[in-house]
C-alpha cells in the first residue's frame, strides 16, 4: 500500500501528466472529491485502501486504447477494475500505479432479435438483470447483484442457470478488446478465435475487454431461497446433493449449493436452492429429496432473479475483510464430509472473532455433466477441464471486521484446504483445477489448468502481447507467471 505522502515516481508522474493532457475528463487526480469517491468504490475494505497515482475512467474503447498507449510508453504500472468485488488487495486495486476504472463503460444494448446483448464491463449484474428480466429474458451472470460483469465473465462465471446453459464464459458470442499495442479488435469464433478461447477463462492476461456480446436466454421467474438443517442430517443432505448433480435430465431447471455455517454457536447445514421456473422446487425430482429432509428453517418461495441476487448479498456486507479459499476434487461423499468437519474443527477456536460467527460459510458447487458439455461450445474454453468429467468446487468465504484478526482467519482457511486436499490425494480424488473467480492471492491459478491449457494461454499471450505488457506491467489480478502474492506471506 502506498501513502498519499509518498512522491509519485517519474514513470507514474509522466503517465498522470499525459493522461491529464490527452483525456482530462477521464483522469481523476489525487486530492479531488471525484478521485476519493472512485477510490472507495470497492466491496472489500482491503481493496478500498488503495491510493493509485490517478484513476482513469474511460467512456469508450478509444479512451482505453489511449490509456494503454500512454502506460506502455511511460512504463507505468497499472491496474484494471470492473465491479471491484474482489476480496483482497491487488485483485483490482493498485497503489503504486494508475487505476483504469471501467465503471463508465456501462452500456446494455439488446439486439433487435433479442438473441444477444452488448454489455459493458462497468456494469453490475443488478443493472443487467434489471434491464432484461422485465422483458422475459436473462443472460448467464452472477449470483450476487453487485458483482461486476468484467472479471466474472473472463474468469469462469457460475450461475443459477449453469446446468442448462453452462458458465458465463461459455455464453459469450464475442468480446471487444483493447490489446497491448492499443488496437481494438473483436474476438469471436470467426475472428481471432484463439484469443476468443483464451479470454474464456484466461482473465486479464491478453487485453482489456471493453464490451461483451452475451447470449440471451428466456426467463420465466424463479422459486428458491435458503434452507438450514440440523448437523445430524449431513449424510442425507450430501446424498441428495450428489443425486442432484448427477441427474443431468432434471437438474437443467435447478441450481443448488450446499454448505455449513455457525449460527449463535450452533453448526447447521445450509443450502441455497433455486428452481428456474416459477413453481415450487419439490416439483423437480432432483430437488425434492433435499426438500423432504426436515429443516430447522426454510426461507424458500416464489422469487425473482433480482430478488435472489440481492438476498444473497446479506451474507456479504461491504466494507469488511473477506477471504476466499477454493480448491476442487472429484465427486465423492467421503471428501465432502471431511471438508465440512475439518472446517468446523478449524473455525471453532476463532468463533469469538468479530464477524466470524454467522459468516464462516464453507460451501460446495457441483460442476455437472451438463456444465462440462457446455464447455465444448464454440471451440471450447481455456480451463482445461472438459476431459475430466464432473467435479466439485469447494469454497471457504468468511468475513471479519478487524484487520488484526486476518492472520488467524487465513490460517484456518489454509489448514482446512491442506487437510482436505491431503485426504483427497490419499483417496485418489484430487483435482488440479482452481476456479479463478474464487481464488485467493496465494494460489497459482493457471498451473491448476494443467500443462496443455497453460501452454495454450502462454502462446496466445506471446502472440497478442509479445512484449509482455499485461504480464509485467499490470499490477492487479493473476498473471500467467504465478500467484498474485507469494505463498510465504501466509
Amino acid at each position: 500500500m502506498t501513502s498519499f505522502d509518498e512522491v509519485i515516481p517519474n514513470k507514474g508522474r509522466s503517465a498522470v501528466d499525459l493522461l491529464s493532457a490527452i483525456r482530462p475528463q477521464c483522469t481523476l487526480l489525487r486530492g479531488t472529491l471525484e478521485y476519493e469517491n472512485a477510490r472507495k468504490g470497492y466491496w472489500a475494505a482491503e481493496q478500498a485502501r488503495c491510493t493509485p497515482y490517478c484513476i482513469f475512467q474511460p467512456t469508450n474503447s478509444e479512451d482505453v486504447a489511449q490509456a494503454v498507449h500512454v502506460l506502455r510508453e511511460t512504463g507505468c504500472p497499472f491496474g484494471i477494475k470492473s465491479g471491484g468485488h474482489g476480496r483482497c488487495e491487488g485483485e483490482s486495486s493498485i497503489s503504486a500505479g494508475v487505476l483504469i476504472d471501467l465503471k463508465p463503460l456501462d452500456d446494455i444494448r439488446l439486439s433487435d432479435d433479442k438473441t444477444s446483448c452488448r454489455v459493458g464491463p462497468g456494469n453490475t449484474w443488478a443493472n443487467v438483470y434489471g434491464t432484461l428480466n422485465p422483458q422475459g429474458l436473462t443472460v448467464i451472470g452472477g449470483r450476487a447483484s453487485t458483482v461486476g460483469v468484467g472479471g466474472f465473465c473472463v474468469s469462469g462465471g457460475i450461475s443459477f442457470f449453469s446446468n442448462r446453459h453452462g458458465w458465463a464464459l461459455d455464453n459469450i458470442h464475442s468480446f471487444e478488446v483493447v490489446l497491448a499495442d492499443s488496437r481494438i479488435v473483436t474476438a469471436s469464433p470467426s475472428s481471432n478465435p484463439d484469443l476468443y478461447k483464451a479470454l474464456r477463462g484466461g482473465g486479464a492476461n491478453f487485453g482489456i475487454v471493453t464490451s461483451f456480446d452475451l447470449m440471451v436466454h428466456p426467463y420465466q421467474g424463479m422459486w428458491g431461497g435458503g434452507i438450514n438443517w440440523a448437523w445430524e442430517h449431513g449424510d442425507a443432505i450430501i446424498d441428495a446433493f450428489i443425486e442432484y448433480g448427477n441427474d443431468n435430465l432434471h437438474n437443467v431447471d435447478a441450481s443448488l449449493l450446499i454448505g455449513v455455517i455457525n449460527y449463535g454457536g450452533t453448526w447447521v447445514w445450509h443450502a441455497d436452492i433455486e428452481h428456474l421456473l416459477a413453481i415450487p422446487a419439490h416439483k423437480n425430482p432432483t430437488l425434492k429429496r433435499l426438500l423432504d429432509i426436515p429443516a430447522v428453517s426454510n426461507f424458500t418461495g416464489p422469487t425473482s432473479q433480482i430478488q435472489r441476487t440481492n438476498g444473497i448479498l446479506d451474507h456479504y456486507p461491504p466494507g469488511s475483510y473477506n477471504g476466499y479459499w477454493t480448491f476442487c476434487t472429484k465427486v465423492d461423499k467421503r471428501i465432502i464430509k471431511v471438508f465440512m468437519e475439518t472446517w468446523r474443527d478449524e473455525i471453532d477456536p476463532i468463533l469469538h472473532i468479530e464477524g466470524i460467527e454467522r459468516s464462516a460459510l464453507a460451501d460446495i458447487n457441483f460442476v455437472s455433466g451438463n456444465i462440462i458439455n457446455a464447455m465444448r461450445r464454440n471451440g471450447g474454453n481455456a480451463l482445461g477441464v472438459v476431459e475430466q468429467g464432473p467435479f466439485l468446487v469447494f469454497l471457504m468465504e468468511p468475513f471479519w471486521i478487524k484487520e488484526a484478526d486476518s492472520p488467524r482467519v487465513w490460517k484456518a482457511m489454509k489448514a482446512t484446504a491442506m487437510r482436505t486436499q491431503s485426504e483427497a490425494k490419499r483417496l485418489g480424488l484430487h483435482h488440479e483445477y482452481i476456479y479463478l473467480n474464487y481464488a485467493n492471492p496465494f494460489q497459482d491459478v493457471y498451473d491448476g489448468y494443467g500443462e496443455k491449457a497453460k501452454r495454450f494461454l502462454t502462446e496466445v499471450s506471446r502472440k497478442y502481447d509479445p512484449e509482455g505488457f499485461f504480464q509485467a506491467q499490470r499490477g492487479t489480478g493473476w498473471d500467467l507467471r504465478g500467484p498474485l502474492v507469494p505463498s510465504s506471506r501466509i
